[in-house]
């Protein structure tokens, strides 16, 4: 029961957008998933009010109740838990970083956002001393051109390799069809071709960051063993 968290300090990243795409791309594959939106914004609780036949696995922390006793209430239950936390650097996210088996960590191609995600990564880091294990992770860009990389993005992915930071091969693209995932609260594969342009390209983006993301699972469960 794999745990994969979105971890980025910084609002507006892209980390409830990459949760959904990626919640619904593996159940669209036939995986049993539940995402977690325990940031207080509830873009992804919002989204699952609407008529999606995802929107079931959408769940967040009751009242009074800590996200670790949520996590441990239904860890028996799905194939992957997929968590959204808040933006700011909290309690609650170095608590879903402690217990994730991946961290994806969005950004976007931009100076600012680098900044940012630096600071998630420096607080991974720090959870790694803590607890004496590694927490696997890697930046994840999003809202690029899927034709040409800007020479701002060119020099922070120089930046990132130049650290030795793991960076997701697959980038998710901007794409009207993310967007309107949100504006008609339905996940990608239901959404209506009509009024999306565009969309296969995005089906195709989604599921080579799902595959990639199952892959890397795969990967550092084998190393663990």
């Amino acid at each position: 029961m794999p745990i994969i968290v979105a971890a980025n300090p910084k609002g507006g990243s892209g980390k409830s957008t990459s949760c959904l795409i990626l919640g619904t791309t593996l159940a669209r594959k036939g995986a049993k998933v539940l995402i977690i939106d325990a940031d207080p914004q509830a873009t992804i609780l919002s989204w699952a009010k609407g008529e999606s036949k995802y929107r079931e696995m959408v769940s967040g922390p009751v009242p009074d109740e800590d996200l670790m006793d949520l996590i441990d209430r239904v860890s028996n239950d799905y194939q992957f838990i997929i968590i959204d936390v808040q933006g700011s650097a909290n309690q609650e996210l170095v608590s879903a970083m402690s217990r994730a088996d991946l961290v994806m960590v969005p950004m976007r191609g931009k100076t600012a956002d680098a900044e940012v995600a630096t600071r998630a990564i420096s607080l991974l880091r720090r959870q790694e001393r803590l607890f004496k294990r590694q927490i696997p992770y890697g930046v994840l860009f999003v809202a690029t051109n899927p034709a040409i990389r800007t020479r701002e993005e060119r020099e922070i992915r120089e930046d990132i390799q130049k650290s030795n930071v793991h960076c997701f091969e697959t980038s998710l693209h901007e794409r009207t069809a993310y967007s309107n995932m949100f504006r008609f609260k339905l996940a990608l594969d239901e959404l209506p071709r009509e009024e999306t342009n565009g969309l296969d390209a995005a089906l195709q983006n989604a599921e080579l960051f799902a595959s990639e993301i199952v892959h890397l699972l795969r990967k550092y469960r084998e190393e663990v063993a």
